[in-house]
């Protein structure tokens, strides 16, 4: 009865250590990855990343540039370098300040466009105003521009496919023939594109002289040259010409619906033109092209529908408000 009486001592308890060890280990985990996040060079990442381009072009993409690559891109004639990286992500605003280092020192120019995204997961809203506007830039290059994210595989496919779509000349997204031929070709398309914009049609044509390659830009160029001079047929088989190169150009699609258009074919031309809003469900000039080919077919509801949906996104074109009043029978 007395032992039952006497206390028997508390178990004692191990202290719980492996809260603040658990935590210790994840900062320290979270800490190495940044470090490792701030060498995209290292082993760690270079798996992962896409390679530099084996010939740069007009536009070339791919990973973050090291000191390397930028001696790579100087000797190629690089003048632009377009980051998609995003200052809002620490460990890229520690990297875009590395690379304008870099630009200073080998005398080119940084343009950041940000699009933050991990894993191909958009995380802020601008992500596409900001591919918008990257896209605008590299339409209006005067020099050689090298696009780039941190691994060379999201971001810079999604600006690439947007610039696609936005009628960039193929040419300056893949490299053809020798090093002399590419940038011949390069350079007479953007002199034939600047001599087209001011209306000189007769020195587009001969600008693009010399050039014997199938090339979808070069026969968008010419087709429209020939088409604005009147010269329908020859503008029929330029346009002909770059759908052999590729049947799905949306370009000479739209150029060869006008042709026929002028040809008084309007189902033929609707077909050219339902090829390109497939691919563009927006394109303008498409659009008009389709309603021009609903009023010829006196289908005057649909033509008035097809400008209306024209209007709506540019409500200052005249011309289109004129063939409007067509349809509507004003």
């Amino acid at each position: 009865m007395l032992l039952a009486l006497i206390p028997v001592p508390a178990k004692l308890k191990r202290p719980r250590i492996w809260v603040p060890a658990l935590a210790l280990v994840l900062a320290l985990g979270a800490a190495a990855a940044y470090l490792i996040l701030l060498n995209p060079g290292s082993i760690f990442v270079r798996w992962a990343q896409a390679a530099l381009p084996e010939r740069i072009t007009m536009i070339s993409f791919g990973p973050y540039p090291e000191e390397a690559d930028f001696k790579v891109l100087k000797r190629n004639g690089v003048k632009y370098i377009v980051s998609l990286m995003d200052p809002r992500l620490p460990y890229e605003k520690s990297l875009l300040e590395r690379e304008q280092q870099l630009a200073d020192k080998y005398g080119m120019t940084v343009r950041d466009f940000p699009m933050a995204s991990i894993f191909d997961q958009k995380i802020f809203p601008d992500y596409l105003e900001e591919q918008r506007k990257a896209v605008r830039f590299l339409r209006h290059l005067d020099a050689p521009a090298y696009v780039h994210c941190y691994l060379g595989k999201h971001r810079v496919i999604h600006v690439e496919e947007a610039l696609v779509k936005a009628g960039i000349p193929e040419r300056y997204l893949k490299a053809e023939g020798s090093r002399q031929e590419y940038w011949d070709a390069v350079n007479r398309i953007a002199k034939a594109q600047d001599q087209f914009n001011a209306g000189n049609f007769p020195s587009v044509l001969e600008t693009l002289a010399p050039l014997k390659i199938k090339d979808v830009d070069v026969c968008y160029l010419r087709g429209w040259s020939h088409y604005r001079l009147g010269l329908i047929s020859d503008a029929e088989e330029d346009f002909q010409q770059g759908l052999s190169v590729d049947a799905s150009n949306p370009r000479n699609l739209d150029g060869l619906g006008y042709c026929y258009l002028r040809d008084g074919q309007p189902v033929m031309a609707q077909r050219q033109f339902t090829a390109v809003l497939q691919q563009i469900p927006d394109e303008q000039s498409a659009l008009v092209g389709m309603g021009l080919a609903y009023l010829r077919l006196q289908d005057k509801s649909a033509a008035a529908d097809t400008f209306r949906k024209v209007l709506q996104a540019n409500p200052g074109n005249e011309e289109v408000r004129g063939y409007l009043k067509q349809a509507e029978g004003r």
